[in-house]
């Protein structure tokens, strides 16, 4: 269904990160997996202490996707959080929070596999994260 057309508009930030955090369920998971342009790393750790923490370098082409998949599912309009219906029964669910900087502009969302109405563009922005990190062998 995406289209593969680049958009012009959407140019190179002088800043851009982003931490993804995913947390919680019946295995008590943990993952978080953030870059930043400084360093044009990628970091994931699945240990809350960041004592397994590995870092790779990503590729251009790989933080322009990702802009523009940021951008272009408006991630910057979306609620700070999405509330599940029976918080009290929500022990066994997976918390997400991602939070992405692009130059001044600061968002973070909150969400949980079992919060109402999370928009398709957060799991679709989610997924991109998880893609790269998993293509270069990192989770």
């Amino acid at each position: 269904m995406s289209t593969s057309t680049k958009e012009n508009s959407i140019n190179t930030p002088s800043s851009f990160s982003f931490k993804y955090v995913e947390s919680g369920g019946l295995a008590n998971n943990y993952l978080v997996i953030s870059f930043d342009s400084e360093s044009n790393n990628l970091k994931v750790s699945t240990d809350m202490s960041g004592a397994d923490l590995t870092q790779k370098s990503i590729e251009d082409s790989e933080k322009t996707d990702l802009i523009e998949t940021i951008t272009k599912n408006n991630f910057f309009n979306t609620k700070a959080n999405y509330v599940t219906e029976k918080e009290n029964e929500d022990n066994t669910a997976i918390s997400s929070s991602l939070t992405v900087t692009i130059d001044t502009d600061i968002h973070t969302a909150v969400w949980t596999n079992n919060s109402q109405e999370v928009p398709a563009q957060l799991i679709e922005i989610t997924n991109e994260i998880k893609k790269i990190a998993h293509g270069k062998k990192m989770i």
